[in-house]
């Protein structure tokens, strides 16, 4: 049965350990628990926002005026030799291991994204040379128009650089398939080992961030952080929000930060790499709720 929770908080359950309440507030177990919540939604006028493992998301200080269905308890996995589906609850970090330790080769270098299978469908998450699209065989997902299930092969879901073809849809995610390839395990080990130790050596993992704040820009050979240290702005702190001293394309919680200390960073680095470089900035992160300052725009004085 579908419980749906009044005024729950959503800074427990995002990576960033920021943001207001829910109006509303439920965990479906399943695609049948899943599509009768969108209903409800849907029947209720309530503004629907899905959520995973909580990472590459900022929730306003205001909260969710509406519905959240948090996704995160639909966790089941099959296996059938290289293949692997998964539900969109699923941390994609525990397919990347699994498949790491039965001998499967295509996802190593994604260890430790910290996001979930749904997730990294919808943005095809990526690291180093590896993401999504690599192995994505064809994604489930809930039509919330009207309500059908919906296999889509990877050629229709269209996915590019963090993008996909899903971000623009009214749907949930609700399972993926992926194949992959044979390899050797010890070698396919020390990738991850790797991959793992770069992630612990670069990134502020210590502390509550969401991830890479802004997407690589277009330009050749530029990259966000480095435009960010580049503008001056690397340890910048405002309130208890800083733009890490440790890689400057992660914006950390330092303990008790709002939403609105963050995105007053985002806004500053927009800005100032803006007027060094002529790189406008493009979040990666998404925004969730109300905010009271605009995202930076060129024409803006």
């Amino acid at each position: 049965m579908t419980v749906f929770r009044n005024d729950i908080p959503l800074s427990s359950r995002t990576t960033f350990r920021i943001g207001g309440s829910a109006r509303w507030y439920v965990e479906p177990s399943d695609a049948e628990e899943t599509a009768s919540a969108v209903r409800r939604a849907r029947e209720e006028a309530w503004p629907l926002l899905v959520l995973g493992r909580g990472s590459n998301i900022l929730v306003s200080d205001r909260g969710w005026p509406g519905l959240v269905i948090n996704c995160s308890g639909c966790t089941a996995v099959e296996w059938v030799g290289s293949s692997v589906t998964a539900q969109a609850g699923l941390p994609l970090d525990a397919v990347v291991h699994e498949a790491v330790r039965r001998g499967y080769a295509g996802m190593e270098e994604l260890s430790g994204i910290p996001g979930s299978v749904g997730g990294a469908v919808i943005m095809n998450a990526g690291a180093y040379s590896s993401c999504i699209a690599d192995t994505l065989q064809q994604a489930t997902y809930l039509d919330m128009k009207d309500y059908r299930i919906v296999a889509a092969g990877k050629n229709e879901l269209k996915l590019g650089y963090r993008s996909s073809a899903l971000q623009k849809k009214a749907s949930v995610v609700l399972s993926a398939q992926f194949l992959l390839r044979p390899g050797k395990v010890p070698a396919l080990e020390a990738v991850r080992r790797q991959v793992l130790e770069k992630r612990r050596d670069k990134q502020p993992l210590d502390l509550p961030n969401c991830g890479s704040v802004f997407k690589r820009p277009e330009e050749p050979g530029t990259y966000a952080g480095a435009l960010i240290e580049q503008a001056g702005l690397k340890g910048l702190r405002y309130g208890n929000a800083e733009i890490s001293s440790k890689h400057a394309n992660f914006i950390v919680n330092l303990g008790g930060a709002t939403a609105a200390e963050v995105r007053h960073l985002i806004v500053m680095a927009q800005k100032s790499v803006y007027e060094r470089s002529g790189v406008l900035l493009e979040p990666e992160v998404v925004f969730a709720g109300e905010f009271e300052e605009e995202l930076f725009k060129p024409n803006q004085r």
